[in-house]
């Protein structure tokens, strides 16, 4: 069964897209597991606290080692089950995530260290088609700075959006096939239409 994966920088509506996506798909007949990370998985509540912590900082390469880490249980325990069990699977986030947050922009080194943990985490568990929600750094911060009640993830507060966007782009461009870019500045039902017609097409739903 289809395994589509979902990125984007905070404030890019990957979450709100994740819902409409795995609505549509059920009101097509579609079994759907909807996931996240790191959330996903035996170990993913564990990991995200650790990576909360205020006045902590951790490294490119102990970031990596912790979401990789959660990342091996999440495949083995939701998304294989869930393929095997003949259901669609939407996960928001997964590796792509992973190069643009904690390894673009870093030595050479990190580089050839993610890909080959890659290849022992996932095992050939990749996702059939990965969503990019493009969205300029700027706009991704107006729409973060307006979250009225919201909790804002303490992990947001120094990323560098503009620097994570691009390693999503690169990304993109390192595996065309898999990766479709979505432009996200614009409204939730545009955005989600745009979505659906890259998902639909390949798997013939309309």
């Amino acid at each position: 069964m289809p395994f589509i994966s979902i990125e984007g920088i905070d404030g890019s509506g990957k979450t709100e897209q994740t819902s409409l996506l795995v609505n549509r798909l059920a009101a097509a007949g579609k079994r759907v597991i909807r996931t996240k990370e790191p959330d996903g998985g035996h170990l993913g509540s564990e990991v995200r606290a650790m990576m909360v912590v205020p006045d902590r900082t951790l490294s490119p390469v102990e970031q990596m080692l912790l979401v990789s880490a959660s990342r091996y249980g999440h495949v083995r325990t939701v998304i294989r089950p869930a393929l095997a069990a003949g259901d669609w699977v939407v996960s928001d986030r997964y590796v792509d995530s992973t190069f643009a947050f904690q390894v673009y922009g870093q030595e050479h080194s990190l580089v050839a260290m993610f890909e080959a943990m890659r290849e022992v985490v996932v095992a050939g568990t990749m996702p059939d088609i990965t969503i990019i929600l493009d969205l300029p750094a700027e706009v991704a911060l107006e729409r973060r700075s307006k979250r009225q009640g919201d909790k804002v993830d303490p992990a947001e507060v120094h990323r560098n959006f503009g620097e994570i966007r691009q390693g999503l782009l690169v990304a993109a461009a390192r595996a065309p096939g898999r990766c479709k870019v979505v432009d996200a500045d614009a409204p939730l039902d545009e955005v989600a239409d745009r979505v659906w017609r890259e998902v639909a097409t390949p798997f013939r739903l309309e």
